[in-house]
């Protein structure tokens, strides 16, 4: 009897970075590529935030799903499978707008959302005639995706394995923004009965729904609220914080079992969110928003700012480090502006010749790889540490964790994860999966 063709399909570490240590959850990619794998092929998935890829063991394909931070080490995973005559292809945010860079280390390049054209894909690699590129002519529907396979991969690894998607796409075109590149410019929703579904069969745990706006069409997310109402599940998500202003969405996010937001805040100056073209979040007051979330939703706030920016100068650090406590939040993510290619912001930095590096493995938002407005480089870098170290410093984590009695378990687990973040300087990223 034949054997079954032995499929890789791996995520690359930062340029081989790898901190042996358990991470917050898997990229979602990974389980659900293999969930469209035809049945007759043998699938190994590897995460490499947990496990590095075994370079001994002979596969008869091999498929990474590449960011670009990542790229660095995928290339060079990918030359040297090819190298022994294994065939590679090459997918994800980066080879989509980096094709012709990705090429050179691949036999195919998938571009943009792998579902329409995956089989396809694997089955001209089983017959040993890849095409060089695999792209599908439109975005496809949510409805009907198959069950993403997560029991392939290492769940000791994770805090959590239940990473569950309910949207894609984002109609706002935020100039550092990567996501509209490959999800598109159009809010696609799952239908809520297959979301219900999946997250009924989940595992013990806590839930990390992905979406970049979970709440982007309020009525349908208390639709889908009530419906997780009855299974008493623990979840966190992606929001912005315009949800303050729905008290019943907030209510219902609550009774679901909504234990955590993650909401892009970005800056607490107005005109740079003007400059980048992030205009949800001038349309509330941010401190306000928050402080509501927190104190009448009873939903702790994870925020996300960016230093860097045009109107940024060297006093932005201890500003926006004074705006995270004053208000309260559960846990904060600071990023160092990072010009992503595809993006406007590359564009724009690339124009001025602001570009400091094009060495992707330099991109994770801890580095800084082109010439800040109002500061130097180094004056940037140093800020971002300088404020990690400040609002992760043992004493106000505990402080922090004492004022939310009810999440205390959740919250420190968040802060110690973005604590260790900001000591080593590795990509900071949103929800899992994201």
């Amino acid at each position: 009897m034949k054997d079954c063709f032995r499929l890789l399909i791996a995520a690359p570490s930062i340029n081989g970075w790898w901190h042996g240590k358990k991470v917050l959850a898997p990229p979602r990619a990974l389980p659900l590529l293999a969930g469209l794998t035809p049945s007759d092929v043998d699938v190994e998935l590897v995460d490499e935030n947990v496990r590095r890829v075994d370079t001994t063991k002979h596969y008869d394909g091999v498929a990474l799903s590449v960011m670009t931070p990542s790229a660095h080490r995928a290339y060079a995973l990918a030359d040297h499978f090819r190298a022994n005559e294994i065939p590679v292809i090459l997918g994800g945010i980066h080879p989509t707008v980096m094709p012709d860079e990705a090429a050179q280390h691949a036999d195919a390049i998938g571009i943009g959302e792998a579902e329409p054209y995956w089989e396809e894909m694997i089955r001209d690699m089983q017959a040993g005639h890849l095409k060089p590129r695999y792209q599908a002519p439109a975005h496809r529907r949510l409805d009907g995706l198959p069950r993403p396979r997560f029991e392939l991969l290492d769940a000791s690894g994770y805090l959590t394995t239940n990473v569950v998607e309910t949207t894609r796409g984002c109609p706002y075109g935020c100039a550092p923004c990567s996501v509209s590149l490959i999800a598109g410019r159009e809010y696609r929703h799952r239908p809520v009965e297959e979301i219900v579904e999946e997250v009924r069969s989940l595992p013990p745990g806590w839930i990390g729904f992905v979406s970049d706006n979970f709440a982007a069409a309020p009525g349908r997310t208390k639709q889908l609220c009530e419906a997780l109402i009855p299974l008493g599940k623990k979840w966190l998500c992606q929001a912005d914080v315009r949800i303050s202003e729905d008290l019943e969405l907030m209510d219902l996010m609550y009774r679901s079992g909504c234990h955590g937001v993650f909401a892009g805040i970005e800056s607490i100056d107005p005109a740079n969110l003007l400059a980048i073209n992030k205009t949800p979040c001038n349309q509330v007051e941010p401190g306000h928003a928050i402080e509501v979330i927190q104190k009448v939703g009873k939903i702790p706030v994870i925020g996300s700012f960016i230093f860097g920016l045009e109107n940024d100068d060297p006093t932005i650090f201890i500003r926006t480090l004074r705006f995270a406590k004053k208000h309260g939040l559960a846990a904060a993510q600071f990023s160092a502006l990072t010009p992503y290619p595809g993006t406007a912001l590359f564009d724009q930095m690339v124009k001025a010749g602001r570009m400091l590096t094009y060495d992707w493995s330099r991109f994770t938002f801890a580095d800084v790889v082109f010439r800040p407005n109002g500061m130097t480089p180094e004056q940037l870098y140093a800020g971002r540490q300088w404020t990690y170290g400040h609002f992760y410093s043992w004493p106000s984590i505990i402080n922090r964790c004492r004022k939310l009695p009810e999440h205390r378990i959740l919250a420190m687990l968040a802060n110690r994860s973005y604590r260790s973040i900001g000591k080593e300087g590795g990509l900071a990223g949103g929800l899992p999966g994201s």
